[in-house]
């Protein structure tokens, strides 16, 4: 009788003992796995290239083109609007329409050429800002963006920093996802 004790306690003990060492170590190696697992990479990596160090817009010319507070997608074609440039104005369109009611933080700007026909046609995008490079705004606009290469869709963010940079034909779902991060863990805009 006393050996079935004995045993019992034992087996009680290494219960515990086990017990204890999942307490300290189990969250030592749900981190190791968190840490290492492929699952997380996929939902922290973005679709679009973030630009290190961001470009900054003028904080007196950012507020003079009325993008200032708001998250705005930039197209930036080459020297002239083309199809490429007409398809990414629809794709940001689609993009700014998909985040649903967080639509009223962002805006579409269009970077052109003072002779582009889009510039007297603007009516066929509603509510886009279009900038011709041969006007003040325009011009000033473009000597604060030189440094970004044409013929891309631009991230700017509400204080005038364009910080992430897209293909003029981008993935329409994982240029969402990046643009819902975004304003999801801003306090800005």
């Amino acid at each position: 009788m006393e050996h079935e004790h004995t045993t019992r306690s034992a087996t009680k003990g290494r219960w515990q003992l086990l017990g204890l060492a999942l307490v300290f170590f189990g969250p030592l190696l749900a981190a190791y796995f968190l840490y290492f697992s492929d699952s997380l990479d996929r939902d922290s990596v973005n679709y679009g290239e973030l630009l290190s160090p961001p470009v900054s817009l003028d904080a007196k010319l950012h507020f003079d083109t009325g993008l200032r507070g708001r998250w705005t997608l930039w197209v930036m074609p080459g020297q002239r609007c083309d199809k490429a440039c007409t398809d990414a104005l629809v794709t940001i369109s689609q993009v700014r329409l998909a985040t649903g009611r967080e639509i009223d933080r962002i805006e579409r700007a269009l970077l052109v050429s003072g002779d582009d026909a889009l510039v007297a046609n603007s009516d066929a995008h509603p509510g886009l800002h279009v900038f011709a490079r041969n006007g003040h705004l325009g011009n000033a606009v473009a000597t604060a963006l030189d440094p970004l290469t044409m013929g891309h869709i631009y991230i700017m963010d509400p204080l005038g920093n364009v910080m992430m940079r897209y293909p003029f034909a981008p993935e329409r779902k994982p240029m969402l996802g990046d643009l819902k991060k975004l304003l999801k863990f801003s306090r800005i805009g």
